[in-house]
């Protein structure tokens, strides 16, 4: 096999070195690689520091001085892409290789090779080059030394040709993960198809390890058995929770003796008038290794009796031209289980957990302190305090609200076993407490008092403005509960340096008359922004620390920015018609 490969490296070789223009380089249909990435930056690096590496091509015969792009397709386009925006001259020269004596296959071999080499391929089309190695008789150990693949991965690639259309649509389309549809092909297409179904409908957790252990498990139903039931002696239990009732054999050694007998008495019949019958014990037909049988060419039978007793007959098929060794080392599937099946199979388990849970639930409607200590477990664990409290912690002055706020937090933080930095914000130290048992056990621990108010802090922690980049001036549930609660921005917010810092000087201005400052002062419209910030914190102080405030004073105390009610009114809303308004 080595001796073959070193034989077509040096037919391969026989080559020239060439300047040839871009518009006589023709891409080839045959390349491997479908999707073009990365186009942007590799014509970046051809145009700072030129073509760094030759182009693959071959003569065209009957097309003059035409070349095939043998590998370098992306450069070629990459420098087409340079040549339409006008970075290269039209009629612009590339070096390229020119292999002579390059069959159909040798082209598709070395492109494939440098393909597979150079970048990633996208996995179906890394699948399909590969394959059509293979079928050109190229032995798994070639093709592993030529690529620098391993085998075995060279065989979980190959495996994807047993993917149904569905399945392939989506593993182009990324809503299927390789690791998923290399678990899809342990199953037929009819099984791909159910399993595709319930991942869309978001039933469960579809990992790859799940699929994996619903296409094996092998508990046998009685819809399987291709031989007459009236020969199976054993008992047959019907699960009336699955989806339709399904009946089972509870022998499964027996099952498999008599599906085994009545597939080798379905192969001696076949052998009758087909060219030949192949039985296979496979997850899945490896369907690659056949093609159809064209009309009045010598077909066979190919029967495949899988771990899980299942029964496929495929007829009309022809072998391809494989290696022997290499559809030996193909023959299976790379991600069968090599051990003995679990105990409980995950449909099983499922099952299992399912009442387990239930009862579980009915218990827990009895104990509603309990029910109450495991909301509270989830709630912290999920727990994703509104984005208002890192912000205000970032305030040198922070007011009362988030004082409170903060300082219960803090209580129950320590409550909860956790050691926390005075000197730093609460928030940034909020703890992950992935281990939800030690969780658990810390709030078995709290009175009731303490469980419902770990249960009214952790609402009022998630619970704020939606968005808290628009003023909030609907009818929303946020606005409902401060209505109902009735909160009044004058008992939790005085106007600071924060806030007034962030207002223009003719706002300012506007605030000063509104809120008692400008009273007596004929000039305010002369004065400066900062001039303005500091007489009217002053102004706002001396009101608030007042016993018997002036007028001017008072207004300071009444006034709050139209934006803090609840709903907030909008200054630079239109406004509305009378009709618009009732």
């Amino acid at each position: 096999m080595v001796r073959g490969f070193c034989a077509s490296l040096e037919k391969d070789f026989i080559m020239t070195i060439e300047t040839v223009s871009l518009s006589a380089l023709i891409p080839s249909k045959t390349n491997p690689r479908k999707a073009m990435h990365g186009l942007e930056g590799l014509a970046a690096s051809i145009s700072t520091d030129g073509l760094l590496q030759n182009l693959v091509v071959k003569r065209v015969a009957g097309k003059g001085k035409r070349y095939e792009i043998v590998s370098g397709e992306r450069r070629y386009r990459a420098c087409k892409l340079l040549e339409e925006r006008g970075a290269l001259p039209e009629g612009f020269a590339v070096p390229v290789e020119i292999r002579n004596n390059l069959s159909k296959d040798d082209s598709l071999r070395i492109a494939t090779v440098e393909n597979v080499q150079r970048a990633n391929l996208a996995p179906l089309e890394e699948t399909a080059a590969l394959t059509k190695l293979i079928h050109k008789g190229v032995t798994l150990e070639d093709v592993a030394a030529q690529t620098g693949l391993s085998p075995t991965t060279i065989r979980r690639s190959l495996v994807l040709n047993g993917l149904c259309r569905e399945a392939k649509t989506a593993l182009r389309g990324r809503t299927l993960t390789l690791s998923q549809a290399e678990a899809l092909t342990l199953g037929n297409h009819e099984a791909q198809r159910r399993i595709l179904e319930e991942i869309a409908r978001g039933y469960g957790d579809f990992g790859a390890e799940t699929i994996r252990e619903t296409l094996t498990d092998d508990r046998p139903t009685v819809a399987l058995a291709i031989f007459p039931l009236e020969q199976y002696t054993g008992t047959i239990t019907t699960d009336l929770f699955a989806e339709s009732e399904t009946s089972y054999f509870d022998d499964a050694e027996q099952f498999f003796a008599l599906q085994k007998d009545a597939v080798e008495a379905l192969a001696a019949s076949r052998r009758e008038t087909a060219a030949w019958v192949e039985v296979t014990k496979g997850y899945a037909i490896a369907d690659w290794q056949y093609r159809a049988a064209k009309k009045r060419e010598a077909s066979g039978v190919l029967i495949n009796l899988s771990p899980s007793g299942r029964v496929e007959i495929r007829e009309g098929l022809v072998k391809r031209d494989i290696d022997a060794q290499t559809l030996e080392d193909t023959a299976d599937n790379p991600l069968a289980p090599r051990q003995s099946k679990a105990h409980y199979a995950a449909p099983l388990r499922r099952f299992i957990a399912h009442h387990k849970s239930a009862a579980v639930q009915e218990m827990l409607l009895s104990s509603p302190r309990k029910a109450k200590e495991i909301a509270a477990v989830r709630a912290i664990l999920a727990l994703d305090p509104h984005p208002c409290l890192r912000a205000l912690s970032q305030d040198d002055q922070p007011q009362t609200a988030y004082i409170v706020v903060e300082g219960q937090a803090r209580v129950y933080v320590r409550t909860l076993g956790v050691e926390i930095d005075n000197e730093e914000s609460v928030w940034i130290q909020w703890p992950s407490m992935e281990d939800e048992v030690a969780l658990y056990e810390k709030v078995k621990t709290l009175s009731d008092y303490q469980l419902d108010e770990l249960h009214t802090l952790v609402s009022a922690l998630r619970f704020g403005q939606k968005n808290c980049e628009a003023l909030d001036t609907g009818d929303t549930l946020f606005n409902r509960v401060a209505q109902d609660l009735g909160v009044d921005m004058k008992n939790h917010w005085t106007p600071d340096r924060s806030f007034l810092e962030r207002r223009n000087r003719s706002q300012l201005v506007a605030v000063a008359k509104a809120c008692g400052y400008a009273d007596g002062r004929s000039v305010i419209d002369g004065y400066k922004k900062a001039e303005l910030v500091s007489g009217l914190l002053n102004h706002f102080a001396e009101a608030f620390a007042a016993e018997t405030p002036s007028a001017a004073q008072a207004k300071a105390v009444a006034w709050l920015p139209e934006a803090m009610a609840f709903p907030a009114i909008d200054p630079d809303a239109p406004e509305r018609s009378e009709g618009e308004q009732e």
